[in-house]
């Protein structure tokens, strides 16, 4: 049940991505940045920053649009993909956009003001060829990577949010607050590794179960691996670093 639960609010968010696409929108932040003004994107990366504090990257694996766009193409595409190698593609993608972010507002003077529906006035539309071409472009490219590369391999080589997610979850730690992870008894685990089939993110879950938790910055504490789990070694805990 958690996991269909988990799938609708996934294909939900992607249903209305034409309508939250500038809200997650690198663009419409550096846009603002130029400008000295805080735009709706901005805001949401913040929170998303905020939401990794406390919940980790919970927002990955329950709410991101692109999430619905990788179950489905990991029916197609099951293999792991190559975490290492994709982590550093998406933090140099990433360091590219903040460092023109950050360069913005310095240029701008810094931040003069606040507009949350700065560039949202219009969505995706027929009438205005170049947002409907740019809506599909993106979503082309989240498929061909995760069918190319593997499981959710759009969000290990070019997610622009997770980094700001995985920001949140190291400061949480630094902070030693509250933090949701998944925990496990590793004295009831039977090394049938269900779990790292199960793992949508390919983390090595069976080693991380020898360690007591998964602390892995790339879990998205779906609950796959502790739906898959026969001896419910597995569970969901918020806890203190």
């Amino acid at each position: 049940m958690r996991q269909k639960i988990r799938r609708i609010l996934l294909y939900t968010s992607l249903f209305l991505f034409p309508i939250t696409l500038n809200y997650l929108s690198p663009y419409v932040s550096i846009d603002g940045a130029f400008a000295g003004v805080l735009s709706g994107s901005a805001l949401m990366f913040l929170l998303l920053f905020l939401s990794g504090v406390f919940f980790g990257r919970a927002w990955c694996g329950w709410l991101c649009p692109a999430g619905g766009i990788a179950e489905l193409c990991q029916t197609v595409n099951p293999k792991p993909a190559n975490r290492k190698r994709l982590r550093i593609v998406r933090y140099a993608i990433f360091t590219v956009w903040f460092g023109v972010l950050i360069t913005g507002f310095v240029l701008a003077g810094g931040i003069r003001g606040i507009d949350p529906f700065r560039l949202t006035e219009r969505y995706v539309s027929v009438d205005e060829p170049v947002r409907y071409i740019m809506y599909y472009l993106v979503l082309g490219l989240i498929f061909v990577l995760d069918l190319t590369l593997g499981r959710r391999g759009a969000c290990h080589g070019v997610c622009w949010m997770s980094p700001f997610l995985n920001a949140g979850m190291l400061a949480g730690r630094l902070l030693h607050l509250p933090q949701m992870r998944i925990r496990a008894k590793q004295e009831d685990c039977i090394d049938c590794k269900k779990c790292n089939q199960k793992c949508p993110m390919s983390i090595d879950v069976n080693a991380a179960v020898r360690a007591g938790s998964v602390k892995s910055y790339d879990c998205i504490l779906c609950g796959e691996c502790v739906d898959a789990c026969p001896k419910q070694v597995l569970s969901y805990r918020k806890r203190a670093q």
